[in-house]
Formats: C-alpha cells, sequence, structure tokens
C-alpha cells in the first residue's frame, strides 16, 4: 500500500520508488538530491533505505518493514492532524467543523459538517493535499 513516506517533503512511497527506478538512484543521498526526500528532518530515512532496497529487488527484514510501517502510521497521522487542525480549521467558513475519522496510508477519512457540504470538502481536500501530500485521496465520511 502507497504511503507518505517524506513528510517533510510530501512524497509518497509511489512517487520516490518511481522517481529511484527511472533515475537509477540507489543511496538516500542522491534521493534527497534529486527530490529533496531525506534531506529534511531525516525520520524518513529507514523508509527510504526500505524502498532503494525494494527497488533494487535487495532484502529487508520483515522486523525492519514492521518498524517503518508502525513510525510511519504515526507520523503521517500528526502531519494530517497538524495541517487540518493546525492551519486548515482557522480557514474554515464559520459555524463548519471537520472531524478526523481515520489515516491509513494516502487515505484520509474525515466527517465535515456546517456548511455548504460540496464547498467545505473542496476547501479541505485541496488544502491537505497542498500541505500534507498532493497524492492523498481525501474521503468524507
Amino acid at each position: 500500500m502507497a504511503r507518505l513516506v517524506c513528510r517533510c517533503m510530501g512524497l509518497s512511497s509511489r512517487r520516490i520508488a518511481a522517481l529511484a527506478r527511472e533515475r537509477g538512484i540507489g543511496d538516500v543521498e542522491a534521493l534527497a538530491e534529486a527530490c529533496g526526500a531525506g534531506g529534511g528532518c531525516g525520520t524518513c530515512r529507514p523508509e527510504l533505505l526500505e524502498i532503494l532496497a525494494d527497488v533494487a529487488g535487495a532484502p529487508v527484514l520483515e522486523s525492519v518493514r514492521r518498524a517503518n510501517r508502525a513510525r510511519n502510521a504515526s507520523e503521517t497521522q500528526r502531519r494530517v492532524e497538524s495541517a487540518l487542525f493546525g492551519s486548515i480549521a482557522a480557514r474554515l467558513p464559520a459555524g463548519a467543523q471537520v472531524e478526523l475519522v481515520s489515516v491509513d496510508g494516502l487515505r484520509v477519512e474525515l466527517h465535515a459538517a456546517g456548511a455548504p457540504e460540496a464547498e467545505l470538502h473542496t476547501l479541505v481536500a485541496e488544502r491537505l493535499r497542498k500541505l500534507v501530500c498532493a497524492e492523498l485521496e481525501v474521503v468524507f465520511a
């Protein structure tokens, strides 16, 4: 399942793997130079190493994959919450409310109320994609 890997640059595992394949990138430094992934806070470096290993056909320990997924889920949840409640909430129309239901990989499920539905959904989805990752699938329950 595709996931948000580099939270600083808003890059998904799908995009990073494609870039590594297209350009023959084999190390994190070259990846950081090519797209910025791994060049910020460094939290994503273990996942970048995993993606690069997968692209190269090298083995990755299952325990490493599990640790990466757990850290990824936590960091992605935090990034979505920060964007939603730190930036987007302040720009909502008067009386509008947005509740985060779940985050699973690149899929974010929300509940929204208190404003014209289509307009609110579009506003929130566009801002989340801009602040978190352009590849987010934003759905409303």
